[in-house]
């Protein structure tokens, strides 16, 4: 009985999350140049006016280039964060860790509106600079997490057997802790690099009109002009994240047979 709840309650919850997908992503290929059903025939000109229009391939390369800028940043921070954490103990590991990962429970209206405020206040204004400081704030906590979580399955004694030999704490870090925690550093990235493409409540109060992101241009396409094009845009993003959440688990996996 038991099983049966169990496959019943997976299937109840994949469909509940798919089936919107599924009958929404078909109309990417309708030849109409409105979203509705009947689909009146079937064409890739909307994935052909995606990939050439200006107003799409510069947001996807604003998305792209943002991406990349914060996630390297956000490597930074939460990967340092979480080395720092992992050799405290007690409760102050406790309260690093909820402070690092804070970010996380306030809300992106608020964080919206603090990073507006914060960088005129500094002169930084909107544009890349401040697009890629606001998403790796929200990324730091993902690879801080990523990363702590694979310190803490590594053995110690490996650490210890560096120090017994001479070695520096740094070298120790580079030669044997870095190599053994890459696929907790690799999925932390992958995270970020998801979290700023597909991030906009942010991206709204900062973007300026040259690094509107795509994320900006889908929502001023659903406000202005309801056209297959979204559509297109909905399921490249859904295929991005898909891929990322692949190449996520993979690293798991990778990750969890590295420590037996």
């Amino acid at each position: 009985m038991s099983r049966v709840i169990y496959w019943v309650s997976i299937c109840f919850c994949a469909g509940f999350l798919i089936l919107p997908l599924l009958l929404v992503w078909p109309l990417a290929f309708n030849d109409s140049s409105f979203l509705s059903y009947p689909m009146e025939g079937f064409t890739l000109d909307w994935f052909a006016k995606v990939l050439t229009e200006p107003t799409w391939t510069n947001a996807l390369w604003n998305s792209v280039q943002v991406a990349i800028g914060s996630m390297i940043l956000a490597i930074l921070i939460g990967g340092l964060a979480a080395t720092g954490v992992i050799l405290t103990s007690g409760g102050m590991q406790m309260v690093l860790s909820a402070l690092f990962v804070s970010p996380m429970v306030v809300p992106s209206v608020v964080l919206g509106v603090a990073f507006t405020y914060a960088f005129g206040r500094v002169g930084i204004g909107g544009g890349y600079f401040s697009l890629v400081l606001a998403h790796s704030i929200l990324g730091a906590p993902l690879v801080f997490l990523s990363v702590i979580t694979s310190l803490r399955g590594l053995d110690p004694n490996l650490d210890l057997a560096g120090a017994s030999m001479g070695a520096s704490r740094l070298y120790r870090f580079a030669t044997i802790t870095l190599p053994l925690a890459a696929p907790g550093f690799a999925a932390g990235a992958l995270f970020a690099f998801i979290t700023s493409f597909d991030e906009v409540v942010m991206a709204l109060f900062l973007a300026d009109p040259a690094s509107t992101t795509l994320p900006i241009a889908l929502f001023a396409g659903l406000r202005d002009r309801l056209e297959p094009t979204i559509v297109v845009v909905a399921l490249l993003l859904s295929l991005v994240s898909l891929l990322v959440l692949l190449l996520i688990s993979r690293l798991q996996k990778r990750n969890a047979a590295t420590r037996f």
